[in-house]
């Protein structure tokens, strides 16, 4: 699709401009078909700014979700199956959606914002616009897995490793989904899975994430509890690239708990931990 492509060249040269002609030669078509494309990524919230006759350019601060922007930052998973939503009732609602109708493979769904964010034990999960990452990770695991617990230690594992280098300090984990940075509560995780009848093994992992990257209004009950990444440049293709690269990695084999290292070097508990690995 032209606009995908367009998008992915604009992101690959970010900030550098790129020639209307240069972008239309590549892909085969007029500069006139460039421009009404350009026109339409500027429609959907995308900063494209003009530079004379360099052409076209991303801009610094430009930070549209988009699937093209995060196939950027997939090495290995080209095949994964990505849908983007401006806002949903929740993202693990779609996936269950989706799987309930039939598809199946690996599934990654995103959000800019959720109507109705869900979190453990029936919370909601404060979910605005443009502030936050709100992604859910649907996968066929390589075996059966008994111990459920594994998909969310493995999940927070992943956002750290993903996240952290932007960071000024480090984030701490508390047992077992919730993640703090700066002492508040920047992230949380919402595992779920489905079960073979017979041997009652999960076979199917769905696992929500609920990030905030940028600082924003939060309600009144949360504002002394919740905080965000506050990152200079947010770049949330980027991460969730990185988040969902680093996650399909472990969730190869989650039997391999070597993931656990780090989540014990992270944890705000770690005498739970402990408990858990039986030590």
């Amino acid at each position: 699709m032209l606009k995908d492509n367009v998008l992915s060249a604009l992101e690959n040269e970010r900030p550098n401009p790129i020639s209307g002609q240069r972008l239309a030669d590549r892909f085969g078509v007029s500069r006139n078909a460039v421009w009404k494309v350009i026109g339409q990524l500027k429609e959907e919230g995308h900063r494209i700014g003009t530079d004379g006759r360099k052409g076209y350019y991303l801009e610094e601060e430009s930070d549209r979700i988009s699937e093209a922007g995060i196939r950027l930052f997939l090495e290995q998973e080209k095949d994964l199956s990505i849908q983007v939503y401006d806002s949903i009732d929740s993202t693990n609602n779609e996936a269950k959606r989706r799987l309930g109708a039939g598809e199946s493979g690996n599934l990654l769904i995103v959000s800019d914002a959720q109507t109705a964010g869900r979190g453990r034990m029936g919370h909601t999960f404060y979910s605005p616009e443009h502030t936050g990452i709100y992604m859910t990770l649907s996968v066929e695991l390589s075996s059966p897995l008994y111990q459920p617990e594994k998909i969310t230690l493995a999940a927070a594992v992943a956002v750290v490793r993903a996240v952290e280098r932007y960071l000024e300090e480090p984030l701490g984990l508390k047992w077992v989904n919730d993640i703090f940075y700066k002492k508040k509560k920047v992230c949380g995780i919402l595992s779920e899975g489905i079960t073979d009848l017979e041997t009652g093994l999960i076979q199917h992992a769905i696992v929500g994430i609920g990030l905030n990257v940028r600082p924003g209004d939060f309600p009144e009950e949360l504002v002394d509890i919740a905080g965000s990444l506050d990152l200079t440049r947010p770049d949330r293709n980027r991460i969730i690239g990185g988040i969902t690269e680093e996650l399909l990695r472990i969730y190869r084999d989650l039997d391999d708990e070597e993931y656990m290292d780090t989540y014990m070097e992270h944890s705000i508990h770690p005498d739970l931990v402990l408990q858990y690995l039986g030590k």
